[in-house]
């Protein structure tokens, strides 16, 4: 080859050669997880990080960088990352998503005040919003009446706010804002109209009957 290996270098090596990584190098700590505790949460570094629920019994990998710390399945499939966290509080970081459905109802009612439920029951409208004031009040400590409150208002999710509202009236005006019997008075309002719906159509030359398909 003629020339120097400077000469080299310059003629074949160079223009192969890609600019380095903008980013500052990160390091990558792996740590192998035989199971996933009952409680879904896997422990690194003294803090403890959440997976789905469904993933219980499996085992996981946790791959730990300066900034996130990633969880994988058996096969190195990525399932989530959280933030990594070097406070000493709290030492659980859970992602409310990964939460079994009535974990996340207690945390709920554990965590909002009245309130929170007072706002919430406003949403449907104002006979609603007094329910749940009569509820919260109903209590000698309203932290009592926080699972009532949160079991109506629950109840509620995909009704039309207009039978919420007739279902809180008729409870105001019985004197019973109890969850029990809001729950009953619902269901009631509901099947009213479920069957008045469900009544016969009146004959009309527009509407077709079930004997124009055969």
């Amino acid at each position: 080859m003629v020339g120097t290996r400077m000469d080299a270098y310059l003629r074949y090596d160079k223009p192969q050669m890609k600019s380095l990584p903008g980013d500052k190098y990160s390091t990558c700590d792996y740590k192998y997880i035989l199971k996933v505790p009952d409680n879904y949460h896997l422990e690194y570094d003294g803090h403890y990080y959440s997976v789905l629920y469904t993933y219980r019994g499996q085992p996981a990998i946790i791959k730990a960088t300066p900034t996130e710390i990633l969880i994988c399945d058996r096969n190195n499939r990525f399932i989530c990352k959280h933030k990594r966290s070097y406070k000493d509080f709290p030492k659980y970081i859970t992602d409310d998503s990964h939460m079994k459905p009535e974990h996340l109802y207690y945390k709920e009612v554990n965590a909002r005040d009245g309130a929170y439920y007072r706002r919430w029951a406003s949403a449907f409208g104002e006979c609603t919003e007094e329910l749940i004031d009569q509820v919260l009040r109903s209590a000698k400590h309203e932290e009592q009446a926080y699972n009532s409150c949160a079991g109506i208002l629950h109840s509620c999710k995909g009704i039309p706010h207009g039978v919420v509202e007739e279902a809180s009236r008729k409870c105001i005006e019985m004197h019973a804002c109890k969850y029990s019997y809001f729950k009953r008075v619902l269901g009631n309002v509901v099947n009213n109209i479920d069957s008045e719906n469900g009544r016969t159509l009146p004959s009309h030359e527009n509407i077709r009957g079930k004997d124009f398909y055969k």
